[in-house]
């Protein structure tokens, strides 16, 4: 992952007292390009405001000032290539014309006169697109027009629109930003996982973007129509804005605490585009910084690379089997019978697959209430030693009856299991043909707990996943077995449970080349080129029992099925939360009845008290580029309170040929080099417009005429020294 290799995480030094503590930054517009990022300022947690040199031995103080704001500074914001805007708590805003300021004399900040506003108090989050100031105070959004220098407009005077209160469907505001690909926009983090889109012109609400099920805590514009966006799981996402369903490009765990800041710094590439870059610094809760690449070189590469694979790989065909069931704490030796039939019709519906892939649920029983509250109430604590024993036993009695069945459908020995795991309840085994395993490499496996908790702290494993992943070929594969929160309201809950199997599992990562999907290396699953999800997922159907039934019941299945489909928690997941992290993968259309909850050993769908509504709690999900889903169905084994499902799938896994593929690396190093210098020539037009007060075109034009290397034109160009 090109973040990874660019990162340094190092404690902040000025966390020894509460004083100390650094509450925002800025950098300083300078009057000399080249010097651009070398001056900072600082705002601290109490009324201290510091001018640091950074390029200076030891980052030496220019000056310090604490008698200008009265309450807490609580932003520090650059107003183009002139001003820094420095917000107390109180709502004073006071607005510093720098490049007034001497950075050679020894106080510069106390020889200058800021211009005094009042704005909104007990901010939360501010921003400046044109010359307006907005701010939130969490439940509110105002923009304020700030008067320029120079203006005949009076001290604490500003033009201020009403502040529009933010809507009950969305949770409080943490961070404001613009974004130059979207004008005339402002976007608003939330602290439920929403952005919103506002209109700078009418103050009105535009959209709505659902990008998590976490609070995001910071987020920033990154060049044009990038966002990254910083969490309180400490996980950082980079988001396309371009198309309408904001796409996810990278996804990488950046902290152990909470994201609480993201600043982006681009002086260094405006500077030198051969050695300069464009960093992204995130802090966290617990005082740790990294620095990350904000261009995402190594990503921009993959991608490239990834668009001409046929240039340098082959390609073979590859046919995976997929199994789940959710058996209800049953031993294989009470699958007898029409049962023993329907298994051994499960465990080999596919003609000769290459891989076979075996998920179970609940092969203990840990939904028992009894067992639930002795073990949390009981003084007598349970013999860990005996528990261990028992799940050991069941998990073996599992494996070796998959082994044999498998072997009695295939032929023993054409099949070898290349791994299990287990997670209390789950149980997942993978079976490759035995003359394929020399194609198979980097074979590993992790689990994540879901399930009771209590303060927070899951204290009973019940629920959770298994991710299974390894290489075949030159392919990665990866293959998670789930059971999430269950309960028929329970929709947010079985979101979390998801997202938090996907964001916490944790693979070791390889630095393996054209292997790995978006320039990451394997240590997440949706790092995965191939990935499959399955298990009893538990979601619902959304109707009333009998009107279930009724369907059910009905001579044209098809319809039935049909209006089932549309009431499906998770099928409709795609109307309410447009970016729920399942929605990555894919699944066939479900053409078969609810496989939940049955009276075990009847057909008849639960005739208990709770008289539960069925539903396809069971599903299988895919992710990978040309998938073919080539059958997708539940069996008729009874003595579960679930039916076991399968899915059948082909696709194609590639043979990478390395002389080919440095080949075209080196003619996509040359057009990474392109890309760059368009992308630096725009940034430094921008700049120059800025200074010179010029139209973009106008400051392309002064650049053609100019050399940005040599000092003393580019200085005598810009500011007329």
């Amino acid at each position: 992952m090109d973040t990874s290799n660019n990162a340094n995480s190092s404690q902040n030094n000025n966390d020894s007292g509460s004083g100390d503590k650094i509450r925002a930054i800025a950098v300083a517009p300078s009057r000399i390009p080249v010097e651009e990022g070398r001056y900072i300022w600082v705002a601290r947690q109490d009324t201290m405001l510091a001018v640091v040199d950074i390029r200076a031995g030891g980052q030496k103080i220019l000056s310090k000032r604490n008698d200008v704001h009265t309450a807490p500074i609580l932003f520090l914001l650059r107003y183009g290539n002139s001003e820094i805007w420095s917000i107390d708590d109180s709502g004073v805003l006071y607005v510093w014309d720098v490049l007034s300021a001497d950075y050679h004399q020894p106080n510069p900040l106390l020889t200058a006169m800021p211009r005094r506003y009042h704005v909104t108090s007990h901010a939360v989050a501010a921003t400046i697109y044109n010359s307006k100031l907005w701010m939130s105070s969490g439940r509110t959004l105002a923009a304020h027009a700030i008067p320029i220098a120079g203006s005949s407009v009076g001290t604490n005077d500003t033009k201020s629109q009403p502040p529009v209160r933010i809507p009950n469907d969305m949770g409080n505001i943490t961070k404001l930003m613009t974004i130059p690909y979207h004008p005339y926009r402002i976007f608003a983090s939330h602290d439920d996982g929403k952005i919103s889109m506002w209109d700078t012109r009418t103050m009105e609400r535009i959209q709505i973007i659902t990008v998590s099920m976490y609070g995001i805590c910071t987020m920033t514009a990154v060049g044009e129509y990038h966002v990254w966006a910083g969490y309180n799981t400490g996980m950082i996402y980079v988001y396309d804005t371009r198309p309408e369903k904001w796409a996810v490009l990278k996804i990488w765990k950046a902290h152990t605490g909470a994201v609480t800041q993201l600043v982006v710094d681009e002086t260094s590439l405006l500077l030198d585009e051969i050695t300069g870059r464009l960093q992204v610094v995130s802090s966290d809760s617990n005082g740790f910084v990294g620095v990350w690449d904000g261009l995402l070189t190594e990503h921009w590469k993959e991608d490239h690379l990834h668009q001409r694979a046929s240039e340098y790989c082959t390609y073979d065909s590859a046919r995976v089997m997929i199994c789940s069931w959710n058996i209800d704490a049953n031993k294989p030796e009470r699958i007898v019978g029409e049962d023993d039939k329907a298994v051994r019709e499960w465990l080999g519906t596919m003609e000769d697959p290459d891989i076979i892939v075996v998920g179970i649920q609940e092969i203990v029983d840990l939904e028992s209430k009894k067992q639930t509250a002795r073990s949390l109430f009981s003084r007598k604590k349970a013999d860990p030693t005996e528990t261990e024993d028992i799940l050991t036993h069941r998990y073996k009695l599992w494996h070796d009856y998959l082994v044999r069945i498998i072997g009695e459908n295939y032929g023993h020995h054409s099949y070898t299991v290349i791994k299990t795991d287990q997670l209390v309840g789950l149980f997942s085994c993978i079976f490759v043909r035995t003359t394929d395993i020399p194609r198979v490499f980097s074979i590993d496996s992790t689990s994540v707990k879901t399930g009771l908790k209590v303060m927070n702290k899951s204290i009973h494993g019940n629920k959770g996943g298994i991710a299974i992943r390894f290489v075949y070929d030159h392919s990665s594969l990866c293959f998670v077995n789930c059971h999430l929160a269950a309960g028929q309201s329970h929709v947010q809950q079985r979101n979390a449970d998801a997202e938090g199997i996907l964001q916490s599992a944790s693979f070791h990562g390889y630095d393996y080349d054209d292997v790995f999907s978006h320039g990451g290396d394997g240590s997440m699953i949706l790092d995965h080129e191939f990935c499959f999800l399955s298990g009893d997922l538990n979601y619902r159907i959304k109707m009333n029992r009998n009107e279930v039934l009724r369907l059910l019941a009905s001579a044209d299945k098809p319809a039935a099925w049909e209006q089932l489909r549309a009431q499906d928690q998770l099928l409709r997941q795609n109307y309410n939360n447009p970016l729920f992290k399942l929605l990555h993968f894919e699944e066939a259309t479900i053409n078969f009845d609810p496989t939940y909850k049955y009276d075990p050993g009847t057909d008849f769908y639960d005739r208990s008290e709770k008289k539960r509504v069925p539903a396809w709690c069971d599903r299988v999900l895919y992710k990978g580029n040309n998938i073919k889903n080539i059958y997708y169905r539940r069996y008729e084994a009874r003595c579960s309170d679930h039916r076991p499902i399968g899915a059948g799938f082909s696709f194609e896994t590639k043979i990478t040929n390395h002389k080919k593929r440095d080949h075209l690396m080196v003619k996509i190093e040359e057009e990474w080099r392109d890309h760059i210098d368009r992308f630096t020539k725009d940034k430094k037009a921008r700049y120059v417009a800025d200074y010179e007060q010029c139209s973009l075109n106008e400051a392309f034009d002064l650049l053609e005429k100019s050399d940005w290397d040599v000092n003393d034109t580019v200085i005598k160009l810009l500011v007329n020294i």
